[in-house]
């Protein structure tokens, strides 16, 4: 009984703490199950630490992710604008590593209110390294966007030029400076950017999905809330570019298959460290992509739900395709995509199926 009870305090002495930021968001929320799961099947002991302001979440989350991953999660309802809360969370803890999710991310809204959008996605994240070099949190996983590519004639790699069309595409590639800047001035600070276009889908147990507060702009919790009966109809935004059908093309990858990536980015940090490195970047993508007709022409083929829809006029901001070159995490790190457009629809469907009403 002794040596179990031993064995029990050094369990607890050796968790490696992980902060999220947006952790209960869709992104970070997936992630914290994919972390936990890594655990069981890999020995590690990854222990999540979430901030989320629930501003675009609900605290509901909170209590499925204990129940899918078995673990008492601890949480902190904090924005990240404000310093004084985010300094209590970083003195309460041991953090080893930041995987930074919070942020606004809605295209559109970042034309109409440019403001919020740098005032959250980069003042906020300043707030973030600030605290990290003063805690000697050295290890920052940034979760970016392949909207810091803008429209590209050929599928960007990561060294591909940087131009984005859009506010919400401007305040990732300005944390993306701020934070290789950040690991070539200070040392001991190492960061790694992972750029990636539309997580879709939802936990194959149906208890967490895209969940947005307000009114949703990205395509799979658009086309969700159209079954659930919330809307009349879905609107294509545009129907004439150069593409195989007119419609756009994005990289439509499950939000599993995106939250593990984050979890194998890890340990890219001891390779940094021994080679000597301050900052790696990955895309995360299919390679291929597909189009808005032809996401919604699957989903009803597959799961018999009735979705009207009509085009309208191209949105601000929006590119004809984004599709990012992920041959380099596929080579380094061994990622890529397991789910295909199939089952993408199928989860989806179940995740409406177990939650008819918002959760």
């Amino acid at each position: 009984m002794e040596n179990e009870n031993n064995n029990q305090i050094n369990n607890s002495q050796n968790f490696i703490d992980i902060l999220f930021t947006g952790g209960l968001g869709y992104i970070g929320s997936h992630t914290v199950c994919e972390i936990y799961d890594f655990n069981k099947k890999n020995g590690t002991n990854y222990r999540v630490t979430i901030l989320d302001n629930l501003e675009n979440c609900s605290i509901n989350i909170l209590e499925r992710l204990k129940q899918i991953t078995g673990a008492d999660i601890k949480f902190y309802n904090c924005d990240i604008l404000n310093v004084q809360e985010l300094e209590k969370v970083f003195s309460e803890n041991n953090f080893k590593y930041l995987i930074h999710f919070a942020a606004k991310k809605s295209v559109n809204e970042s034309t109409k209110i440019p403001l919020s959008y740098y005032k959250t996605n980069v003042s906020g994240s300043i707030n973030l390294i600030e605290l990290c070099l003063k805690y000697k949190v050295n290890n920052f996983i940034f979760s970016s966007s392949c909207c810091v590519y803008g429209n590209c004639d050929n599928i960007p790699s990561e060294d591909a030029i940087l131009n984005p069309i859009n506010t919400y595409g401007r305040t990732k590639l300005f944390m993306e400076k701020i934070l290789i800047d950040s690991s070539e001035a200070y040392k001991d600070f190492r960061c790694i950017l992972l750029r990636y276009a539309n997580p879709v889908s939802a936990h194959f147990s149906g208890l967490i999905g895209e969940n947005p507060k307000g009114v949703p702009a990205n395509l799979f919790p658009v086309v969700e809330n159209h079954v659930r009966g919330l809307t009349e109809k879905i609107k294509i935004f545009g129907n004439d570019y150069k593409t195989k059908d007119g419609t756009a093309i994005r990289d439509y990858v499950h939000v599993s298959d995106i939250s593990f990536g984050h979890v194998l980015a890890i340990d890219v940090f001891k390779k940094l460290e021994n080679e000597g490195k301050n900052y790696e970047i990955f895309n995360m993508g299919t390679d291929n992509g597909y189009s808005v007709l032809e996401v919604i022409t699957t989903y009803i083929e597959l799961t018999g739900a009735k979705i009207n829809y009509e085009y309208a006029e191209r949105r601000k901001g929006d590119a004809e395709k984004a599709v990012p070159d992920s041959s380099k995490i596929k080579k380094e790190l061994g990622w890529e995509p397991k789910t295909t457009l199939e089952k993408m629809c199928i989860d989806s469907y179940n995740f409406i199926k177990k939650n008819p009403d918002l959760i």
